[in-house]
């Protein structure tokens, strides 16, 4: 990389050996860097707070915080910045560890001028690459949860009629669910149909910084309040003041925050830390959690008082396993997005692959979802997604149990598989075949044929304890 393609590109230098920052410092300053230095992890962390680089180069043992703990506070803050390791020969295995939890590379020593030059602009085009793939996926994901989230599920159309009446209020909100079912998505969606969506929207997870980095970002800091803090920085809730601030894993909250979120809830003011002037904050804060509060507060992990606080208004997302109708529509929506942002033309699913998607658990919900179908998108060899494109681990959790048998033909097999889809289906929906048609992507017409054909009409009335026809209160149910 010449020097006029290395300008503005920020670096800094980690090491607890002056001379090897010094003379760092002196060889790429001179390939047109912009280069500062570090002489420990906690030195680095608090200038990465104060400013933005876009590569560290670090040594991974130093003293007090090393370059392992710097590389998982850095994850914590959400930043693009890359990380490469310097190590010594007999360190390698530090190094591979690196790399496992997400650094770029490593070099080891001693270093050669060369390669270290080639793997920092290998950094940075990869890097400028990144950046430019999640502007593209921002731009063509819009923030409407209508268009993003999108849903068949009466649960999920009850709970956006909530959201709707709930959103242009000052209610603190409580949003449940488990990973990846979309709480920051409708935190966001709550704040653009409120009064402040002019305002910031601020978010922050309590899960992914440490206490102490966690109170700083919060509530700022003034000069001097601890090593690196240079200068006053404000916190979260000022860069929110007039909007919304999202605290996401509020359950992951120590005993000290809790009191401290309590304040400004009850007093609406912050103090710095290090500072003891009250400065006012206007905001509304919605929180997330992915486990139950009510639980936490029973086991006395969370205070009482600050759970009544947040938990004025509450809404529980469902996990994608118990709203499979919802896993259709969402995935024409992420497959109309991948098409484009990978120029690709795919129609859809097959009936195979929505198959197989059915019968899946979704551990990871809709995140996992969406990931699954951008890797099909990608590796689709035709118009249609086909099962061979999903994970192997996606496959092989939808095989069905057929039985065993020399001369079963091929179709008795696949019906026997489809036989199996479909009771699965319908017990899960308790029967319901309005609702399993829409799960299976069929009209309630092939349903029906499908259940005469495959005797499950005589297999619900077989069921132990269920009278054919009959509902609660003597009504005649329908079918």
């Amino acid at each position: 990389m010449g020097v006029a393609l290395a300008h503005h590109r920020k670096i800094l230098v980690v090491d607890d050996d002056s001379l090897v920052c010094d003379s760092l410092k002196e060889l790429l300053t001179l390939e047109g860097y912009a280069v500062d230095t570090a002489l420990d992890g906690t030195e680095a962390l608090n200038k990465v707070k104060q400013d933005s680089f876009h590569l560290i180069l670090s040594d991974i043992h130093m003293p007090g915080l090393n370059g392992i703990e710097l590389l998982k506070e850095l994850k914590g803050l959400d930043s693009n910045t890359f990380i490469v390791f310097i190590t010594g020969h007999g360190h390698i295995d530090g190094a591979v560890e690196a790399i496992k939890l997400g650094a770029y590379d490593y070099i080891t020593k001693p270093i050669d001028d060369t390669r270290l030059k080639f793997t920092i602009q290998r950094a940075l085009e990869q890097q400028k690459l990144l950046l430019s793939y999640q502007n593209l996926k921002q731009r063509l994901k819009p923030w409407d949860l209508q268009d993003t989230m999108k849903f068949r599920d009466r649960k999920m159309e009850q709970l956006l009629e909530l959201v709707h009446t709930i959103s242009d209020t000052q209610a603190s909100v409580l949003i449940s669910g488990e990973s990846g079912t979309g709480k920051s998505l409708l935190a966001r969606y709550i704040h653009s149909q409120s009064s402040r969506k002019n305002r910031p929207f601020v978010k922050i997870s309590c899960g992914s910084l440490s206490e102490t980095l966690l109170e700083s970002e919060l509530f700022g800091h003034v000069r001097g309040a601890f090593t690196g803090a240079i200068r006053d920085k404000k916190g979260k809730f000022e860069e929110a003041h007039g909007g919304t601030i999202f605290i996401d894993d509020i359950n992951s909250a120590s005993a000290n925050l809790q009191v401290k979120l309590l304040r400004v809830l009850q007093e609406k003011v912050i103090e710095r830390v290090g500072g003891n002037t009250l400065i006012p904050v206007d905001v509304r804060i919605i929180c997330a959690t992915n486990t139950s509060l009510q639980e936490e507060v029973a086991r006395q992990n969370f205070r009482e008082d600050l759970y009544y606080r947040v938990n004025v208004v509450s809404l529980a997302i469902p996990p994608l396993r118990e709203r499979l109708s919802d896993i259709s529509p969402l995935a024409e929506h992420f497959i109309e997005q991948f098409n484009l942002i990978h120029r690709r033309k795919v129609k859809g699913l097959s009936k195979t692959a929505h198959q197989v998607l059915l019968r899946y658990r979704w551990p990871g919900n809709v995140r996992e979802l969406e990931n699954i179908i951008e890797q099909a998108v990608i590796l689709s060899p035709g118009e249609y997604i086909i099962p061979e494109v999903l994970p192997q681990y996606i496959r092989e959790s939808a095989v069905c149990t057929v039985p065993a048998s020399t001369d079963l033909s091929l179709d008795d097999a696949l019906g026997h598989a489809e036989k199996q889809i479909i009771l699965e289906t319908l017990e899960r929906f308790k029967w319901n075949r309005q609702m399993c048609a829409q799960a299976l992507g069929i009209s309630r017409t092939t349903l029906f044929n499908k259940m005469k054909r495959f005797q499950l009409m005589e297999h619900r009335r077989q069921t132990p304890g269920r009278k054919p026809g009959i509902k609660a209160g003597g009504q005649t149910a329908r079918f």
